[in-house]
């Protein structure tokens, strides 16, 4: 007799419900044994000695696991990195046992809880008094009015040919129009406020009257977000996450007074320096701490957290391993509970690979924006939309079927 066993991945609490209903489990022992099925590691940064001694202890009570370093039990290291893995009914229970514990592990209690709560979440991004629901992948379609864009379509200051080419893409099923005047190409040189206005200001204008597309404008000067934000543009993607270059700080008031939607983007350095040997002692934490900063730093300024979308800035300050470890990797930001934009459309990682052409990198960019919407994001920014909402629609009924 055979029984061929075989391994099943379980992402979510629906798929292991989804695996014991095909099983013929009953509705009861479905609901009694997800929790129980559903496996979750989650990785936790520099717990002192006690706390991680008391949570090691307690993750083992509960039948979970908590790996520190080698050096802890010792006393050689102080502080150590956690890594915590159990079903969704060990960790609730251990964070029960740690609600009334010392040195910092009630707190860590309840972020843990408010990361369990959030991660299958399928968060909204309010934009100007609008709630976007972003329970399907979403597109934005880039429109360069720049005259040295590093993938070869810009505009400059041509208005006709921009809103010619706005509206093809709403046709062709963009859900967004994100409009940049100023390249951020690695050493690319910043244009003035004056400049970037009158480029953007003409193309604003009229798509926000000819249309009803949702307009972002690529900027970090709050200046520009003022003018382009009262002539109807709505979101607000900022390359510097809101920290701004040269001086130019305020953006998240800005945006705030307008409600405005945002895109917090990660950048290690600015685009004439960011490629100079970019390095992290750890990726996905560093950056999980900028969003983390940026994103309290944005609500102490007025903005509300359900205005924000985060994006881990792939090819900004990222060698091609960072690049595809992001790509890869998303669930180390969805913990923040807000939705997450990637913008990898013939980046020059796909050259790097493949050594494509910048005309050539349709096919990596499919495959790249593929596995970040299978990873867990929300929205895609693209330059060529047809054949991205393809590959949405096909990608969405993956990660969507119920078997």
């Amino acid at each position: 007799m055979r029984f061929y066993p075989r391994i099943n991945r379980i992402d979510s609490p629906a798929g292991a419900a989804a695996l014991m209903k095909r099983a013929g489990v009953s509705p009861r022992g479905i609901e009694l044994m997800t929790p129980k099925l559903d496996f979750v590691v989650l990785h936790l940064s520099q717990l002192r000695h006690p706390a991680a001694t008391i949570l090691k202890q307690e993750a083992l009570a509960v039948g979970a696991e908590a790996a520190v370093h080698r050096g802890l039990v010792v006393r050689e290291v102080d502080h150590t990195d956690v890594i915590l893995g159990g079903t969704l009914t060990q960790l609730r229970l251990l964070i029960q046992k740690l609600g009334d514990q010392q040195f910092g592990l009630s707190k860590l209690a309840a972020e843990i809880s408010t990361v369990l709560e959030r991660r299958n979440q399928s968060p909204t991004w309010r934009i100007r008094g609008q709630r976007l629901e972003l329970d399907r992948p979403q597109i934005m379609g880039i429109i360069n009015l720049t005259d040295d864009s590093f993938s070869g379509d810009g505009l400059a200051s041509n208005v006709e040919q921009a809103v010619s080419q706005g509206k093809a893409m709403l046709a062709a099923g963009a859900n967004i129009l994100d409009l940049g005047a100023e390249s951020s190409r690695p050493g690319a040189a910043p244009l003035t406020a004056e400049v970037e206005l009158a480029r953007l200001l003409p193309v604003v204008r009229r798509l926000a009257t000819e249309t009803d597309a949702l307009i972002s404008v690529d900027t970090y000067k709050p200046v520009v977000a003022r003018g382009v934000l009262a002539a109807g543009a709505r979101i607000i993607n900022d390359i510097t996450g809101l920290r701004g270059m040269d001086g130019s700080t305020g953006m998240a008031e800005v945006a705030a007074e307008h409600d405005a939607g945002v895109v917090i983007m990660h950048m290690r350095g600015e685009p004439g320096t960011m490629q100079s040997s970019p390095s992290y002692d750890n990726l996905g934490a560093e950056i999980h701490r900028f969003f983390t900063v940026q994103i309290e730093a944005a609500t102490s300024a007025g903005l509300r957290e359900e205005n924000i979308v985060l994006d881990p800035g792939i090819g900004f300050g990222k060698t091609l391993t960072h690049n595809l470890a992001l790509l890869n990797h998303l669930e180390w930001f969805t913990s923040l509970g807000r939705p997450i934009l990637v913008g990898a459309s013939r980046k020059s990682f796909i050259n790097q690979l493949t050594n494509a052409s910048v005309e050539d990198r349709l096919s990596g960019t499919i495959a790249a924006h593929t596995v970040a919407l299978l990873r867990g994001a929300q929205i895609v920014r693209v330059h060529d939309v047809a054949e991205a909402r393809q590959m949405n629609t096909v990608a969405d009924a993956i990660r969507s079927t119920g078997i």
